[in-house]
């Protein structure tokens, strides 16, 4: 049971009653079981006896026997995480100790009830997710747990019912999502509280979370949609800021953020256009600082059962007992920009479709689901930053731009595969190319040709393969049977261009290397990997049988044996047509080959490798071809 209020509505008031704390001065309070409190910072410890001396002083408090202390020792010990000060006096500990010693007794006291007031606020981030995941169990063994906070999302993870208190008054007793809900509606003028709307669809603003409506039915879980910041280890939630809405309008609002503990205050801009939710974010930075990392987070219910992403759509797992980690449904793609999902009709939660604008080059969309104690669905935005983008100086920088359309038809994001799919997608007769993030996919009548790495190259430089896949790609620029895509890389001052065109029965591809220093490259390679049905391959020199590629095989293996120079390389298969790749270019030699990846993958493998002639190949400042060839599909 969660209680809720603002200041001095008599939350710890009614929680030290039922505790025994406080008399009531008037009515009668029945509690059947044993209770176990965590009311006060520091509440039942006395200041110049250790901590080990105070765990057995709060145990008895608490109703435990010497023997069950004795019992628990070492677990309480070990889940307050301050073996290395269980010794000292607890006058010499932090805030964040005494709350962590306190909890750690509290819950291992084996209580019937559990009385928990605001002060799980103070530990950090992996204490809060650690008493979070406790105060689970002990909702799955039927525990009664009362619990007081101003954190309406912990409130709502928590709790099956939720009090309103104002001015010692129960207001409402409802769902979490129904006196939540209640309770934006009620104190929406208070300073960091604003509403707006836009026919069905409605946004309330609450102290750093945004919860949407539609036909007045909240579509967002109650955490709601939260911005956050990573800095020095810490995460740091747009809900701890203190806010005001410093731009007021029915349909639109401008709101200022201050963290507490960084230099640093998020300015969100929120209005409707055309039925559709707008929300700009952005950083007013005081001083310098360092942000390692920046999501905003979509909190769903878990009503939602299908996600959408760019070409890509299926079900959410299950979010089951017992799982401590936010779990990610696909891999991120660094060019999709649009997400979506869906619910059955029963539980009358709409579509939802939103799409991200940002210059952010890094920032990733992606699907998630949340701990089984939290239970959500979340689509976040953002990702961790490159170190070179990490530093943000004085001033004002914009982050992303989200919108969201709630009600969207089926239609309409059945489309949105659709359109990704033709923006990378090069398609002539009977054979599909498609872009994907570092590799090109082939399709011969509608049967893939290829597996696991697809088409894509890798540069060895300093001992390390970097391969295409892990550069950042922009988004492709198709016209008509050509392609173009350029990606960058992560950790050398290099990008990549390629171009891609369909011709008859193949296509023909340039790849390009775009320096802004010297590199040197100790060798590098083109290959296309292909189904494990290739059986048989061919070079101008040699020609044989892939070998099996056995379960335990962790590495790559050569088929073939002659490495002379050449400019082509083919597989075959029984019920697949032919695929050769071949070099169109006479400036650069390369060696083909034939390979079997490790197991996991389970490709076979053409290349054209180019070694160097002395100990390195040296690319000065500009653009380099790499490789030019043609990937074709012998039909006979």
């Amino acid at each position: 049971v969660g209680i809720i209020g603002a200041n001095g509505s008599g939350k710890s008031t009614l929680l030290k009653i039922l505790a025994g704390v406080t008399a009531p001065t008037r009515g009668i309070v029945n509690v059947n079981g044993k209770v176990a409190s965590l009311l006060e910072l520091g509440a039942g410890f006395h200041p110049l006896l250790t901590g080990r001396e105070n765990v057995y002083l709060n145990g008895r408090i608490l109703g435990m026997t010497p023997a069950d202390v004795d019992r628990e020792f070492d677990r309480i010990v070990e889940f307050s995480g301050i073996e290395a000060f269980i010794d000292h006096p607890v006058e010499t500990y932090s805030s964040g100790m005494f709350v962590r010693l306190g909890f750690a007794v509290a819950v291992h006291a084996n209580p019937d009830i559990f009385l928990v007031d605001e002060v799980l606020s103070v530990g950090d981030e992996d204490f809060q997710r650690r008493c979070r995941e406790r105060i689970g169990q002990l909702r799955e063994q039927g525990k009664t747990i009362v619990f007081v906070s101003h954190d309406l999302s912990i409130v709502n993870t928590l709790c099956e019912r939720v009090i309103l208190l104002s001015e010692g008054t129960m207001v409402v007793r409802d769902s979490a999502q129904a006196t939540i809900d209640y309770y934006l509606r009620l104190v929406g003028r208070k300073k960091g509280i604003h509403k707006i709307a836009s026919g069905p669809n409605e946004a309330i603003l609450s102290h750093g979370r945004l919860s949407v409506y539609h036909d007045q039915r909240e579509s967002s879980a109650a955490t709601g949609f939260q911005v956050h910041l990573l800095s020095m280890g810490e995460v740091h939630a747009s809900t701890s800021a203190d806010w005001d809405v410093v731009e007021r309008h029915e349909d639109r609002c401008t709101a200022r953020g201050n963290m507490p503990k960084l230099p640093v205050t998020q300015v969100w801009n929120l209005r409707y256009e055309d039925g559709k939710l707008v929300w700009d974010i952005a950083l007013d930075v005081e001083r310098a600082v360092r942000l390692n990392g920046i999501d905003a987070n979509l909190f769903l219910p878990t009503g939602y059962t299908n996600w959408y992403y760019g070409e890509e759509q299926d079900a959410f797992s299950a979010i089951a007992p017992g799982q401590t980690q936010f779990i990610a449904m696909h891999q991120p793609d660094s060019q999709v920009r649009d997400a979506a999902t869906t619910a059955p009709d029963v539980t009358e939660l709409p579509p939802l479709l939103a799409h991200v604008d940002t210059a952010w080059d890094n920032l990733r969309l992606q699907w998630v689901n949340t701990d089984y104690v939290m239970g959500c669905r979340v689509l976040q935005a953002g990702g961790i930053l490159p170190p070179v983008e990490a530093e943000f100086e004085a001033g004002f920088h914009p982050l992303m731009s989200i919108t969201l359309q709630l009600g969207a038809s089926r239609e309409h994001i059945d489309c949105l595969a659709e359109t990704y799919r033709r923006m990378r997608t090069l398609t002539s007769g009977r054979l599909t190319a498609r872009f994907d993030d570092g590799t090109i996919r082939l399709w011969w009548d509608g049967r893939e040709l290829t597996k696991a790495v697809n088409v894509y190259n890798s540069l060895y430089i300093n001992d390390f393969w970097n391969n295409s896949q892990s550069l950042n790609w922009e988004a492709a620029t198709t016209e008509e049977r050509r392609m173009r895509v350029s990606g960058q890389s992560r950790r050398f001052p290099y990008r990549q261009e390629w171009e891609v065109m369909i011709d008859d029965g193949g296509i023909a591809i340039e790849m390009w290397l775009v320096t802004d220093e010297s590199v040197e490259v100790q060798e590098y390679q083109a290959s296309i990997g292909l189904q494990q049905e290739y059986e048989r391959w061919e070079t101008p020199h040699e020609s044989g049988i892939f070998p099996p590629i056995e379960k335990g095989h962790t590495d790559w293996h050569h088929a073939n044996h002659d490495y002379t120079a050449g400019t082509w390389a083919k597989a075959f298969a029984p019920s697949l047509p032919g695929v050769a790749l071949e070099v169109t270019s006479d400036e650069i030699p390369f060696r083909m080959t034939a390979i079997n990846t490790e197991y996991n993958q389970s490709a076979r493998v053409l290349q054209a490798l180019r070694t160097a002639e002395a100990a390195r190949i040296r690319l000065e400042p500009g653009k380099h071809l790499l490789f030019s060839g043609r990937i074709r599909v012998l039909e006979s």
